[in-house]
């Protein structure tokens, strides 16, 4: 099979780290770290651990990611697997997301970690005020366990997901969290993004930047309408996080790279 070339570079022009995903090419973490190391500012180490499969890196590759890191100046934004919910209505299933969580940050210890996106799951758009405050209070339950002895809960950062994200707020303003603001989610919700930044980015750590259409996201930026990206920059001016683009193959993060570099050259958006 050929292989794909590199990806290209986003020119540095612009306050924030560009990030891509630990699987645009087809093969397991490392690969694609040491291919992607010196292309891009970020990596997300997009994790999996179930009884079916797993994706947990060992520690021998740990050493060699934390190499790569040092060598490129390259940090990693750990996203947390996503197959327990922390705000389950089952304490049990809640318990395990936290230990899980808890191995994981141990195991990647070593790594230059600029944030580890956590999923607050457990409670959708169209429960009730009363399924919403037990989501609540059992995720501020579970979340002192997981932050114990952790690293600072500043580097914890909640997504916006599909449920309105003020829902979050008590939670971050009590265990002083970060936000992940996922724009791709917000877009394919209907949501106004501009609006979502005034309000989140002085609370944003990283933003997961994908194309959406038509209710489909995590798509290349060439799938978003006329004038999105455009109003997303000008919206995220001053941002010095880290901007992923949440796509999982070459071809879409060659598209979106390409895109983003378009965009920042015809903007005054920096």
């Amino acid at each position: 099979m050929k292989q794909s070339p590199p990806l290209p570079t986003v020119p540095r022009q612009h306050s924030f780290r560009v990030g891509v995903t630990s699987y645009v090419y087809p093969a397991d973490i490392l690969p694609n770290v040491e291919r992607l190391a010196g292309r891009v500012d970020d990596v997300e180490l997009v994790l999996f651990e179930s009884e079916e499969t797993a994706n947990l890196p060992s520690p021998v590759v740990v050493a060699r990611l934390a190499e790569l890191g040092r060598q490129y100046n390259l940090t990693y934004t750990v996203h947390f697997p996503t197959d327990r919910k922390l705000g389950s209505t089952d304490a049990s299933e809640r318990a395990a997301h936290v230990a899980q969580m808890r191995r994981i940050i141990t195991l990647l210890a070593p790594l230059p970690v600029h944030g580890y996106i956590l999923h607050l799951e457990g409670v959708g758009p169209d429960d009730s005020a009363a399924r919403v405050a037990t989501w609540q209070r059992d995720v501020a339950a579970e979340l002192p366990r997981l932050l114990e002895g952790a690293p600072p809960p500043a580097m914890f950062c909640v997504e916006s997901l599909s449920y309105p994200f003020e829902w979050c707020a008590p939670l971050l303003d009590a265990f002083g969290l970060s936000v992940c603001a996922d724009v791709g989610h917000v877009w394919r919700c209907g949501g106004d993004v501009p609006e979502f930044l005034r309000t989140w980015l002085p609370r944003a750590r990283v933003i997961h930047l994908h194309g959406e259409r038509d209710g489909r996201d995590h798509l290349p930026l060439t799938e978003l309408a006329p004038g999105r990206l455009e109003k997303f920059l000008e919206a995220a001016r001053g941002f010095s996080g880290v901007v992923t683009l949440e796509v999982f193959e070459y071809a879409a993060a060659k598209l979106s790279i390409e895109r983003l570099s378009q965009c920042l050259a015809n903007t005054k958006a920096v």
